[in-house]
């Protein structure tokens, strides 16, 4: 079959050649050649003209460079923006008046709303823009304070921390916990403070500003209105957050799911006794006088071994009664020398010294009396 191929391509070919028709050089070179006027794009091999290709050349250094500052300054406005602009956290403080701060990154103030508006002149008058957060915070309970939005009676202040971080939202709470029982500690006051973490949520925020409330607020009012159908939002939302948690009592409402309540810390006062170091109190030692009976004259005391006085220890320790004990009195046959006091100065030898050439008595010698010469 490839062979039947090759003898038609052949032919055919063959065919082609003899078919075509006839070429003459000579007519062909005698055909006479137009050129061309102008240079094409194609055609052209020169260059530009130098003044042209100056001109974009000194234009298109500064243009670059004004393109790069341009993108620069976006990059730096873009991420300024988000460092000291963007809010982060949303901090809500509700008693008897309710405040909203919001927060950046640097937990610097980058607005503050009070929902009543004599309270939103008294801190338009603390000037807490840009101000630290902590710092804010305890001006603006001081001010509540003097300003009668709190005292002895309305005393509790609850916090909302909203964030996406939720362990930096319970940080951040406990440490407001503390600056506000701090500040109103300062201006004698005890208040109780309660606090909750909450994730932006745009539904809840819409429903709060509907009823002129924090999302906190807002989370304790659901709860009561879940455990009593006969409660409302309209008359929930007039009433201060200590009238909210009085509802919670009486209704015997668990409000433990969206709040902490820190427990009081009771006051434990370490009361220490001074130690007084008194002197052990050591009683008489029995000492025991004999005389030795070699005629040396040397006393001999010991002390009572029952007796021992420890002048280290510092704990003060009543002495036992010593029983009364009657002196012995020896018979008068036995002839034994007398006791010598503790006080009397002892014998010895230095003052009584005996002679080598005496000879001491003994108790068994008889004693004579001397020759009477008559």
């Amino acid at each position: 079959m490839s062979t039947h191929k090759k003898l038609n391509i052949e032919a055919s070919l063959s065919r082609s050649i003899s078919q075509a028709p006839g070429l003459d050089f000579d007519k062909l070179a005698a055909i006479p050649v137009i050129k061309m006027t102008g240079h094409d794009t194609i055609t052209r091999q020169t260059l530009a003209p130098a003044k042209a290709r100056n001109t974009s050349q000194r234009y298109f250094k500064p243009i670059s460079m004004a393109v790069a500052g341009a993108l620069v300054m976006i990059v730096c406005i873009t991420t300024w923006f988000g460092e000291f602009k963007s809010p982060e956290s949303i901090i809500a403080l509700d008693a008897n008046q309710s405040v909203e701060i919001v927060t950046n990154k640097h937990k610097q103030i980058l607005s503050v709303k009070a929902f009543d508006q004599d309270v939103q002149e008294l801190l338009d008058e603390e000037n807490l823009s840009q101000s630290n957060l902590e710092d804010s915070v305890g001006v603006i309970i001081t001010a509540m304070i003097k300003n009668g939005y709190l005292d002895e009676t309305k005393s509790v202040v609850m916090i909302t921390v909203e964030n996406q971080n939720t362990a930096k939202a319970d940080d951040l709470a406990v440490t407001l916990n503390q600056v506000i029982k701090d500040s109103a500690t300062a201006e004698n006051i005890s208040a109780t403070v309660v606090r909750q973490t909450v994730t932006p949520d745009s539904q809840a925020v819409t429903e709060a500003e509907q009823y002129s409330v924090t999302t906190g607020k807002l989370n304790v009012m659901k709860e009561l209105i879940a455990a009593d159908s006969t409660l409302t939002m309209e008359s929930l939302a007039g009433m201060s957050l200590a009238d909210l948690l009085a509802v919670s009592k009486e209704k015997a409402v668990d409000l433990t799911k969206v709040i902490v309540v820190d427990e009081p810390e009771k006051e434990t006062k370490e009361v220490t006794t001074p130690v007084v170091e008194t002197p052990a109190i050591t009683p008489p030692a029995t000492t025991e006088t004999s005389v030795d009976t070699n005629g040396t004259g040397k006393v001999t005391n010991t002390p009572d071994p029952a007796v021992v006085a420890t002048p280290e220890t510092p704990v003060v320790t009543t002495p036992e009664p010593q029983p009364t004990t009657e002196p012995v009195v020896s018979p008068p046959d036995e002839k034994t020398p007398e006791a010598v006091d503790d006080e009397k100065t002892p014998l010895s030898e230095e003052k009584t010294p005996l002679s080598e050439e005496q000879t001491p008595l003994s108790e068994n010698d008889p004693i004579s009396e001397p020759p009477t010469s008559e």
